[in-house]
């Protein structure tokens, strides 16, 4: 194995070596077909073995699976029997997908609901007691204007706090 060779397995090992080796196989592989077809336009009448498989050129394009497979589903039935072969065919992919479906056991069951529920109803208690303190200061601010003065004071006041506290902790770069 020469020197650069080695370098190369050592990159490939480091970047994805495995996509690496595929795309040097697949560049291989057209080398040799390159090679065998030109080998056969100069009219050697030699086999050349590459090992890689390559048949000889069709002459035409090959249709890929997916195109032959779109065109037998359009040529089966009629315009009564297609929509409906549709459904069908939608309810068996529903069928396969459910069947790989894990679903939890009764433990994992239990367990999750508790969960659930629990953040349900400490969320609901919390949201409760936010617009019940903000009731009660907005009735207390109606029957005395001076209630919304001070609030507002508070919350200007909490507001530039925040904006200075905020500008000591950003690095100055």
């Amino acid at each position: 194995m020469s020197a650069d060779q080695k370098t190369l397995d050592d990159n490939s090992k480091r970047r994805g070596g495995r996509l690496r080796r595929e795309a040097d196989a697949a560049a291989e592989a057209v080398d040799n077909y390159e090679a065998n077809a030109d080998l056969e336009t100069e009219g050697d009448d030699e086999e050349v073995d590459s090992g890689k498989g390559i048949t000889e050129r069709k002459g035409r394009a090959t249709p890929g699976r997916r195109a032959l497979a779109v065109e037998e589903t359009k040529s089966e039935g009629n315009a009564v029997t297609r929509p409906l072969m549709g459904i069908r065919d939608y309810f068996e992919g529903v069928r396969s997908e459910m069947q790989k479906v894990v679903w939890p056991t009764r433990e994992e069951t239990r367990r999750l609901t508790f969960i659930v529920l629990g953040v349900t109803i400490s969320a609901a208690l919390a949201l409760g007691v936010i617009t019940l303190v903000f009731n009660e200061l907005f009735t207390l601010g109606l029957r005395s204007p001076l209630v919304f003065g001070i609030l507002f004071v508070v919350i200007l006041g909490a507001y530039v706090y925040y904006l200075r506290s905020n500008n000591r902790r950003t690095p100055t770069y």
